[in-house]
């Protein structure tokens, strides 16, 4: 198996791998490379998945197909959604699925991001959105935005210039 890619396992039979660890019939698992797989009887190989680069300005939106530990070492329950963001090569836990690869948009002095949230989060920055509240995200508070999983994008806002008589 190459670097940056893995087998996709299931078990078929019940036993105890090599590290003690017990694998029932129907489990998934990753047999991640660089490495030579051996077979076993008890376990089908059942597909071959690649790593996903993430270039600068890009995120992956990835949902738990069933209750999961993420690579940051976080429990994630069935359908929940979460971004990575970091740079560099990806690849997604057998009980992953990768939803949208996101980039992101750039903000200038004369453009804004208009942003809806879809439910009640604590962004980034500590401040608790309520769900359904719009706001704007403008070049002063970062150079590029990527929406997270609970943000919808409503547009691109232009900046409007008033005149001494327009109010």
């Amino acid at each position: 198996v190459p670097a940056l890619s893995a087998l996709k396992l299931r078990v078929t039979r019940d036993y105890v791998d090599d590290e003690h660890q017990q694998r029932v019939a129907g489990d998934e698992m990753l047999f991640e490379g660089p490495g030579t797989y051996v077979p076993r009887k008890e376990v089908e190989v059942i597909g071959e998945q690649k790593a996903i680069v993430i270039k600068p300005n890009e995120a992956l939106k990835l949902k738990a197909t069933r209750e999961t530990v993420d690579r940051n070492g976080k429990n994630r329950v069935a359908g929940e959604e979460w971004m990575v963001k970091q740079n560099g090569a990806y690849l997604p836990g057998v009980y992953e699925e990768v939803v949208l690869r996101c980039t992101s948009y750039v903000l200038t002095e004369k453009a804004a991001v208009h942003i809806r949230a879809k439910q009640t989060f604590t962004n980034p920055a500590g401040k608790k959105v309520k769900s359904g509240e719009e706001y704007l995200i403008t070049s002063e508070q970062m150079e590029t935005f990527i929406p997270d999983v609970y943000e919808e994008v409503v547009g691109m806002i232009a900046i409007t210039t008033l005149t001494n008589r327009q109010y």
